[in-house]
């Protein structure tokens, strides 16, 4: 016997729920999409600024540090978004999802999504510490996995979508 209570009731019934509500899971579903496209879209954008900035150098540099550290909440704000309707659309069809190799690849491309926001976060505070001296050439690294990542992240979801 398990001390976890069983949840398998709470997700039946939020599937049924969520199936026989065309609204509410249309509005989820673009929230979802919206959350990539604005955290996605920030994201992509300041990381095509980091590279701009670190093959120029310069005084465009600490411009791009503070631009770095301003679009990190528009970023964070909609990941989560992103994750929280990830995880209403998961629960509406668990079975499917849980079994789904292809869903455990797209929550792996997540996961390195979270982790590279960390060691951006870290180059650009280095960058911002060391007026620049340190944290450039990593600050451009990760930009570059972080395009591929969010595109590849994406592509998984949409081809999740058409084969689920």
């Amino acid at each position: 016997m398990s001390w976890l209570p069983d949840v398998t009731p709470y997700i039946k019934g939020w599937g049924s729920f969520y199936g026989d509500h065309a609204l509410l899971s249309t509005t989820i579903t673009y929230l979802h999409l919206a959350g990539l496209v604005v955290g996605g879209g920030a994201a992509v954008a300041t990381d095509r600024q980091i590279l701009r900035a670190w093959h120029r150098g310069g005084a465009r540099r600490p411009a791009t540090l503070l631009d770095v550290a301003a679009v990190h909440a528009l970023v964070v704000g909609g990941l989560l978004v992103t994750v929280v309707t990830g995880t209403l659309m998961m629960f509406a069809d668990f079975d499917t999802f849980k079994a789904s190799p292809l869903f455990w690849w797209k929550m792996g491309g997540v996961a390195l999504l979270l982790a590279n926001g960390a060691v951006l976060g870290w180059a650009e505070r280095l960058a911002r510490r060391t007026e620049g001296a340190s944290g450039w050439p990593i600050l451009a690294g990760v930009s570059v996995l972080s395009m591929a990542l969010w595109l590849v992240t994406l592509f998984l979801g949409t081809y999740l979508k058409t084969a689920a």
